[in-house]
């Protein structure tokens, strides 16, 4: 025997009541409430609907009749063994919120994040991006939840759609106006409370190309087909000329006179002792003195190991083996440590405090127009390793004879930003044809 599923009223105020189920079957006889309101005076009780009426809007009219209806044919269609009051409750949650009833089976999109994160085994740095991309992604749920006052909203990565996605990215480049406009909800979910500022359209793309990454993850652990990601498409960041430091610089800069800044020293003889080697700054804080062999500087870029595990062998010049010298005595590092954000601050007051203040062409990533800014105020980790490559460049003409020693991967898209064909080059070239 089926079970009989009716509906009754239940005054919850003086002009509405809650709509109520009933099931019947044999023994079973269950009573619940529902956060179903209707206004009594325009519901009609035998058709379940409302009178023709404008006081109540249409969606509303139209909506409610269908929700009635989805929940009673599916109370019906549940075996009889489950009936009873939590069980009839869940199948009212069930229709009036879906989201809640796929996650109670599939892990949302922030879980699937997470785990995404612990199971990384790339290079540092880009797990550090995918530890603000999860923070950022707490934040946009977060903010749909209870600012826009979307209780249950949740992105699954099986769902998940390009008009989704495309919400996302809009959140990610007006964030830094929300945070101005809603300060009492982000000082609690924001680790850096410094002055919102909007991101470049580098970093939006970046930021928008690892939600693609993250999700074609997905797609290879079988966890989705959904190929969204193909969709929505990885964007090209747009990048200025490469700028690095001459050998005339980098010269200067190891030949100055520290002995009043001991702290700069340090952080001198680390920057060009990286600018020797070329190594990304990650791979540069694991180094140790078992990566030093038979005069070369050995080691596995994080970055590129789950593509091909090649290890990089990088010849130790004399300037680059005396800086190593004055730290022999460490034990269980190369160098003395350092932290990434230090680190980048330190160099900026070194190049400027040796006087390398020469102009160089950088993309403003605000208003994406070329600008002239003194060398040490944009000067980063990066620059050692643009310092390399740009020098060797200038001297051997073969990209795979380079990239064999800075850890690109072959064909890197990457590594065609380093070869900037400057005058000098340019006039050698001409030269050939005398």
């Amino acid at each position: 025997m089926q079970m009989k599923v009716s509906v009754y009223l239940k005054k919850c105020s003086p002009e509405t009541s809650n709509i109520c189920f009933r099931v019947r079957e044999k023994s079973v006889d269950i009573k619940v409430v529902s956060p179903l309101e209707v206004q009594d005076r325009y519901w009609d009780s035998d058709t379940l609907s409302y009178r023709r009426t404008t006081a109540v809007p249409a969606a509303e009219q139209k909506r409610l009749p269908g929700q009635i209806a989805a929940i009673i044919e599916r109370a019906e269609k549940t075996s009889s063994d489950k009936a009873d009051g939590r069980w009839m409750r869940q199948v009212i949650e069930d229709v009036l919120y879906p989201a809640r009833a796929f996650e109670r089976n599939h892990p949302n999109l922030l879980a699937r994040v997470h785990e995404y994160l612990e199971k990384f085994d790339g290079a540092e740095r880009t797990k550090e991006h995918i530890v603000r991309f999860e923070r950022k992604m707490t934040r946009y749920h977060d903010y749909r939840r209870e600012i826009l006052g979307e209780a249950d909203f949740t992105l699954f990565v099986e769902t998940v759609t390009l008009e989704q996605m495309n919400d996302f990215r809009d959140y990610v480049v007006n964030e830094y106006k929300l945070r101005q406009e809603h300060p009492d909800f982000y000082t609690p979910r924001t680790l850096i409370n410094h002055r919102p500022r909007p991101l470049s359209g580098t970093t939006v793309i970046n930021i928008m190309n690892l939600f693609c990454t993250f999700l074609h993850w997905c797609k290879k652990m079988k966890y989705s087909d959904n190929e969204v990601y193909a969709l929505y498409g990885c964007k090209e960041p747009t990048y200025g000329d490469p700028f690095f430091l001459t050998s005339e610089e980098r010269n200067i800069l190891y030949d100055a006179d520290l002995s009043d800044c001991p702290k700069l020293a340090v952080i001198r003889d680390i920057f060009v002792f990286h600018c020797y080697v070329g190594c990304r700054v990650g791979d540069l804080y694991r180094l140790t003195r078992d990566n030093i062999k038979d005069g070369f500087l050995e080691y596995m870029p994080q970055k590129t190991k789950m593509e091909h595990a090649n290890t990089v062998r990088v010849p130790l010049n004399q300037k680059a083996r005396e800086i190593l010298e004055r730290y022999k005595d460490l034990e269980n590092a190369l160098l003395p440590r350092f932290s990434h954000f230090g680190y980048n601050k330190k160099i900026k007051e070194i190049l400027k405090y040796v006087g390398i203040d020469r102009k160089v062409i950088v993309l403003d990533p605000k208003t994406r127009e070329d600008v002239a800014r003194p060398l040490y105020e944009v000067a980063s980790t990066h620059t050692a390793r643009k310092t390399f490559i740009g020098n060797l460049y200038r001297q051997v003409k073969d990209p795979n004879l380079i990239a064999s020693m800075s850890g690109h991967s072959e064909g890197s898209r990457a590594f065609a930003r380093y070869r900037k064909i400057d005058d000098e080059m340019k006039k050698e070239l001409v030269n050939l044809l005398d």
